[in-house]
């Protein structure tokens, strides 16, 4: 792809008249007569057209430079004389030209084979040489720049007039241009195409596609072919705000079951919780009633100790069995033994285990107490849960498989009502293809050929990029684009483009051509790479016309918000220049590479216009 960096009109003893563009978004703006209009008539001439109709600021120059920049940085620059005649290429910048370049015609003229603007610019854009067909008979010509002007050079009046965007003014040969719209979007050109079969050949093709399709028409008009099958109503509608209504039924139980499954799974945790402190405090209980066994089995023992310490000193004194004395007070043949301190330490002991005792006992009081809050606890969640098993098995569960089952029953009548509209549409297709064959044998003469139209999957997918682009440019509710190959020309929600008011059909035709570059740029189609329109906003009218054809329209106020927008996002491997007489909005002349041309009442530091104001 290629983009213009530069345009410059240079006469001797004249100051140079130079504009400047960038990658990407270009904006250039000013009051009426600045020549702003004119900068696209001098790209048009410098891309072959016949001759250059000046201004009257511009007819004193006598030389035409437009300087072009490629994805791979290469520079070439072209060079007309505003007189018309043979271009000049150098391959550098206007800056640096000198010596004598390459001559080159502006297009070739019968069988020459000679340098012109197309196999310069072409190549230089990364286009490949092509061949379109520019006949019903199959023959073919080059794919030139001309025959693409239509598709990126837009100028003020072809906007917003009825014509097509991609033939242009109606011609009777408008065969070529229409190819070259197939080149572009599928990248494949006619060079294959082969011219003019014999009419026997041409019938006994005929005759063996309409075989096929009696063939093939025949289990299908059995089944379609009845008024009443053709009737039959397809409440496609009802049909899917039933689904809808279904689907929304089943998101909502969906939604229930998953909060009872939530809820069921907290109370579950709640009651394993209550599990393991119902444990524990069994735990503890157990330990603390052996603790209370152990401290009756020591009072029990310190009670025999007293008794029998009582029961040593009420013994009766009788003779030692050792020397036959009597027993007296203090007799011993050992070591000093007194029971009154052994009982008294058996008391203070008990005494102890009494005070331990009784904390015990308290500790396993609250212990029970608080296994009965548990064990209460645990109770009311098992009754919750209970309830919310109950709620989620018996009521939520049957009512989820119901509304399922019945969601499948109509996705599965919505798809049988789907296959059998695709069925009466293959029919129907089948049906007129067969007619217009039989319509083809009965003519008389040579049989005219048939070609094939833009191919559907590619045409579908440049329509889907024009609605990205209306829809960027805030249309109104969700833009329907189709192409109509009779017109060449877009169908926006089912009106045509040619049908709209002039302003409509202005931004259509821009949405037109802008989607065309992305769809290219994309793809790595063959395409310019840039594209210049005239006046996307501005209802034009003709000097000394009450009206152009067509009912007059004015753009939405947030479409032409929206376009400039989105104008400041455009890629910087593509060029977009817009010419307007109205002004972007601050913010997006902040974004894109914006000039203003000021006219007469220009003020010092602002450019009146193209060609610079005399001295």
């Amino acid at each position: 792809m290629l983009q213009i960096r530069k345009i410059l009109l240079r006469g001797a003893g004249l100051e140079d008249a130079v504009v400047q563009f960038y990658s990407g978004a270009n904006v250039l703006a000013g009051e009426s007569d600045t020549g702003k209009s004119f900068l696209l008539e001098c790209i048009n001439f410098i891309l072959g057209a016949d001759k250059l109709t000046l201004v009257d600021e511009a007819k004193p120059y006598t030389h035409l430079a437009v300087e072009f920049v490629n994805s791979n940085d290469e520079i070439i620059t072209l060079v007309r004389p505003t007189s018309g005649g043979k271009l000049t290429a150098y391959h550098v910048p206007i800056a640096d030209i000198s010596g004598s370049g390459q001559s080159i015609t502006p297009t070739r003229k019968g069988k020459s084979k000679g340098p012109d603007v197309t196999s310069v610019l072409l190549p230089f854009a990364g286009i490949k040489e092509a061949r379109l067909r520019r006949n019903v008979e199959g023959e073919t010509q080059r794919f030139t720049i001309r025959t693409i002007e239509p598709l990126f050079l837009v100028d003020e009046v072809a906007v917003i007039d009825q014509q097509s965007p991609v033939t242009g003014k109606a011609t009777f040969g408008d065969t070529a241009q229409k190819r070259a719209l197939s080149y572009i979007l599928t990248g494949i050109d006619d060079e294959s195409v082969a011219a003019g079969e014999k009419n026997e050949i041409v019938k006994a093709r005929l005759k063996a596609k309409l075989e096929l399709v009696t063939e093939m028409l025949q289990p299908l008009n059995e089944r379609f072919a009845s008024p009443a099958e053709l009737n039959v109503s397809t409440d496609d509608t009802e049909l899917d705000t039933l689904l809808g209504s279904l689907t929304g039924e089943l998101k909502n139980l969906a939604t229930s079951r998953d909060a009872l499954q939530e809820r069921s799974q907290g109370a579950t945790r709640n009651i394993l919780k209550a599990d393991s402190q119902l444990l524990g405090i069994r735990e503890l209980l157990s330990r603390y009633r052996l603790l209370d066994e152990r401290y009756t089995s020591d009072l029990d023992r310190l009670d025999f100790i007293s008794e029998s310490s009582f029961y040593f000193d009420a013994l009766q004194e009788v003779p030692c069995p050792v020397c036959d004395q009597i027993m007296a007070p203090g007799h011993s043949h050992s070591p000093d033994s007194a029971a009154r301190p052994i009982r008294e330490s058996a008391v203070a002991e008990a005494a102890k285990i009494h005070a331990h005792r009784t904390d015990l006992a308290a500790a396993i009081h609250d212990l029970e107490v608080r296994q009965g809050l548990v064990e209460g606890e645990k109770s009311t969640i098992d009754t919750v849960l209970q309830s919310l098993n109950t709620e989620l098995n018996r009521t939520l569960a049957p009512r989820l498989e119901f509304t399922t089952q019945r969601l499948e029953q109509l996705v599965s009548r919505h798809t049988e009502r789907e296959a059998t509209r695709v069925e009466r549409e293959r029919w129907q297709s089948l049906v007129k293809l067969q007619n217009d064959i039989n319509s083809a044998l009965a003519e008389s003469g040579a049989a005219k050929q048939t070609w094939a139209g833009i191919p559907p999957k590619e045409l579908g997918e440049f329509c889907t990029e024009i609605q990205a682009v209306l829809v960027e440019w805030a249309w109104k509710g969700t833009p329907r684009v189709e192409f109509d190959e009779k017109a060449f020309d877009i169908v926006v929600d089912g009106k045509p483009r040619q049908s709209h008011g002039k302003g409509v059909r202005a931004i259509l035709y821009a949405a037109f051509t802008i989607g065309l570059l992305r769809y290219a740029a994309i793809n790595g189609r063959p395409h310019p790479g840039v594209i210049v329109i005239d006046s996307p906003l501005t209802s034009y009218k003709k000097k000394k016309a009450e009206s152009v054809k067509g009912e007059n329209g004015q753009i939405d106020a947030g479409i032409e918000t929206a376009f400039w927008t989105s104008l400041a996002n455009t890629s910087k491997a593509v060029q977009v220049i817009v010419i307007e007489n109205k002004e972007p909005p601050s913010e997006i002349a902040a974004e894109v590479h914006y000039q203003w041309f000021a006219g007469e009442a220009a003020i010092e530091g602002e450019r009146a216009g193209f060609v610079p104001a005399k001295a």
